[in-house]
């Protein structure tokens, strides 16, 4: 399909996030989406997909031939260095970029419209998170008994940042890719999408969930705390200040689907085969965020 062409009566978009197709049975899963149920559809794929770029090129290229458009953006994982790699993360996430364009998956805005001429604008928001010493911005709520020096995360180890003027944070970075994106009109309703948490109330239960579902899973890592690498709420400020409807994230692998102030916040993460916490996730399937009905502008 061409950018901006439009797409039948019937399309839908979907999301899924933390797809890890390092695991057999996840890209399974992937290569196990029927291909014909979709021909017309849209899939957001809120990053995390895997490190390795030929991995990533084999999902999102069996992706790309399953849906119409595929829109993506980059996650943490995806920005991890081996030690047979020289370059740093920010390489890593522009080559990232490159290797999308070359399979026309979207890691631009683009609208979509349908033949009667309703559409909406599928927008990806890159990002990474605020540590709480990096200061403001941090979505960081104490937990008694963690662990602050974050020997467990990964991140720690993997994801290598050039050295960076000033005292501008990875963050910023990204944020300020962005701009160019929240700056512009948009003339239809607006689904965003990022890899990380855009507000700290977003990672709890509220109380409705927890008097329905319970307090979720034990804890199986009372050291670590999640908040710290969470994300980050500048991201919120750039949603809301494009409009946005539906605001489709991943990262946390717990699902989501609440509505904050006039957005609604979309959570589908596929996670780890088998989550050592017990996750909280619906069955593993795509999630609907747009179809029969036009997002409120």
């Amino acid at each position: 399909m061409i950018p901006g062409e439009p797409l039948g009566a019937g399309i839908r978009i979907f999301a899924v996030s933390d797809l890890h197709v390092d695991y057999s049975s996840n890209m399974d899963w992937v290569n196990a989406l029927p291909g014909n149920d979709h021909a017309q559809d849209i899939l957001i794929v809120a990053g995390d997909v895997t490190h390795d770029l030929e991995r990533l090129k084999s999902a999102l290229g069996t992706l790309r031939e399953k849906f119409a458009r595929v829109c993506y953006v980059p996650g943490n994982h995806e920005l991890w260095i081996d030690r047979r790699e020289t370059q740093h993360s920010l390489d890593k996430f522009h080559e990232v970029l490159a290797l999308c364009r070359s399979l026309a998956v979207n890691v631009e805005p683009e609208r979509v419209s349908r033949p009667d001429g309703t559409a909406v604008w599928v927008v990806p928001l890159y990002s990474w998170y605020v540590t709480p010493e990096e200061g403001h911005g941090s979505l960081f709520a104490p937990k008694p008994g963690e662990d602050p020096s974050l020997r467990m995360w990964a991140d720690r180890y993997y994801v290598k940042w050039p050295p960076q003027p000033g005292s501008q944070r990875a963050a910023d970075y990204f944020l300020q890719l962005n701009e160019a994106w929240v700056q512009r009109p948009y003339d239809a309703p607006v689904i965003s999408f990022s890899h990380f948490l855009p507000r700290a109330d977003l990672m709890l239960r509220t109380p409705f969930e927890r008097s329905r579902y319970g307090n979720g899973p034990r804890d199986p890592y009372p050291e670590f705390n999640f908040s710290r690498v969470a994300g980050c709420s500048a991201l919120d400020d750039q949603l809301r200040r494009i409009g946005s409807s539906v605001h489709v994230y991943g990262h946390q692998h717990r699902n989501r689907w609440r509505s904050i102030d006039g957005v609604l916040y979309v959570s589908n993460c596929l996670g780890y085969p088998h989550a050592a916490d017990g996750q909280e996730s619906l069955p593993r399937r795509l999630w609907q965020v747009w179809g029969d009905r036009i997002p409120a502008h």
